[in-house]
């Protein structure tokens, strides 16, 4: 670039740093510590430590890594990201009692998020088979970390290897339960192994059963395992799974259209697909990707089920075309276009607000809560808004071009919120709680500005 005539910024040359670092080049990326020690008079960005670190961890010398981590800490505040990263270098050099003492310390300092590096430190466990120290990590963690999907996943592994299948079965229990988690595929195949492994056939089949309602493949490994155990029984391995919505996954479809979420109709209405697009600037739509994700598996297509972690799963998935959307499509979507139904009143259930607020909605810093609901037709919104007020929540309406927004306030946000709260995800209830002090708003509305506090002429009472 120098040649070029153009002068290396800082940012430039972190961003060269950066790709240098996980390139191993050596040369590169000390030219350019060398040259921003020089233009910043020893008042080094933070970024350039923890690239640093990255490319001697490349070139195998982790304690080199150690050293320029140590060196940080005496001329600047450490950060969480250098933290992440050294946690991470030890724990894959196997340095076992620095990995805990640095996570030790990363966990006193009192800064988040920790479940980076506590998954860095349970994965070495793992791999070292030290189970015992994986469950106290796994114990510890939870105490200031949310569930999280990633960690259950490893902690049922470690539990079904050890053979504790009691406490793998308790595990699994919360994960099918918890919407923050889920069972998926990887985690069924876990517990069914260990189920298999230890003859213990009843249980192996509930889980088996739950899988074939999911549509989640077995591994080949235990398809002939399966096929012992039932061919004594007229149960076959392969058979066909009626498909029907349960009680819950209506309500979830019911919520996430008031939010937003499309419908498409095919020839003479007779099948119905529908559309999820998730923001990828929302932490809150983050978790409720995953959730969806995870809740409808058996209904997506093929393309939108085939992804191996949570982090493959797409913000933009859809279900496969079917007759039985068709109750959704009649009541919600007409004529290419959402519609709110007369009987809303009727289906405004709890879990129904809980999830169009998680999808639609956000708090702002006032603590007021925000419900979007995108219509052309005002009588939509009164059906609506009569129906909350059944519920004794009093709101505001705004009109923002096709969007209407619906305001609760003050001692409505909360009952509101005490109304949604059991069915929220727990990893996102800070972000949604209008009591929170920590919590913060996930608006998605870009440049948009949402105040209820004044009156204007599309600003109404309710």
């Amino acid at each position: 670039m120098m040649n070029a005539g153009f002068e290396e910024s800082r940012d430039v040359l972190l961003s060269i740093m950066r790709a240098s670092s996980k390139l191993g080049d050596l040369e590169e990326t000390e030219r350019i510590w060398l040259n921003l020690l020089e233009s910043s008079g020893g008042n080094l960005p933070s970024q350039a430590f923890v690239y640093r670190m990255e490319l001697y961890a490349k070139l195998g010398e982790p304690m080199k890594s150690l050293e320029i981590f140590e060196t940080m800490k005496t001329q600047m505040p450490t950060t969480v990201v250098a933290y992440h990263k050294i946690v991470e270098i030890m724990s894959k050099a196997r340095e076992i009692d620095i990995a805990e003492k640095l996570m030790d310390e990363f966990f006193e300092s009192g800064m988040k998020p920790l479940m980076p590096a506590f998954l860095d430190i349970i994965f070495m466990y793992f791999d070292l088979e030290m189970h015992d120290k994986l469950e106290l990590a796994v114990s510890k963690c939870l105490t200031k970390c949310h569930p999280n999907r990633t960690l259950y996943n490893i902690y049922l592994e470690s539990l079904v290897t050890t053979g504790n299948l009691n406490k793998a079965g308790e595990i699994f229990n919360e994960m099918y339960v918890n919407g923050t988690i889920g069972a998926t595929s990887r985690s069924c195949n876990t517990i069914l192994r260990g189920y298999l492994d230890s003859d213990e056939y009843e249980k192996a089949e509930k889980i088996y059963d739950i899988m074939q309602q999911k549509k989640y493949d077995v591994e080949p490994q235990l398809v002939e395992k399966l096929r012992h155990v039932f061919s004594r029984k007229t149960k076959v391995v392969k058979r066909r799974v009626s498909m029907k919505l349960d009680q819950e996954q209506r309500e979830i479809l019911i919520g996430l259209l008031l939010g937003g979420i499309r419908i498409e109709s095919g020839e003479e209405r007779r099948n119905h697909t529908f559309h999820f697009e998730f923001s990828e600037n929302s932490e809150t739509h983050s978790s409720l990707r995953m959730h969806v994700h995870e809740r409808f598996y058996e209904w997506l297509t093929s393309s939108s089920r085939s992804v191996d972690e949570e982090n493959e799963i797409p913000f933009r998935f859809s279900t496969i075309a079917h007759s039985y959307f068709g109750f959704f499509a009649d009541q919600f979507w007409l004529k290419n276009r959402f519609v709110v139904p007369k009987l809303i009143h009727r289906w405004l259930s709890p879990r129904v607000l809980a999830y169009w607020y998680m999808f639609g909605g956000f708090k702002i810093p006032s603590g007021d809560i925000l419900l979007k609901l995108k219509s052309i037709n005002r009588e939509d919104v009164e059906r609506v808004v009569k129906a909350l007020q059944a519920k004794s929540l009093a709101c505001r309406v705004k009109r923002k071009g096709r969007v209407f927004w619906i305001g609760l306030q003050g001692s409505n946000a909360n009952l509101f919120w005490e109304t949604v709260e059991p069915y929220v995800l727990e990893n996102v209830r800070e972000i949604l709680s209008p009591c929170s002090i920590n919590g913060r708003g996930d608006q998605r509305e870009e440049g948009e500005s949402h105040e209820f506090g004044t009156e204007s002429d599309s600003d109404e009472q309710r």
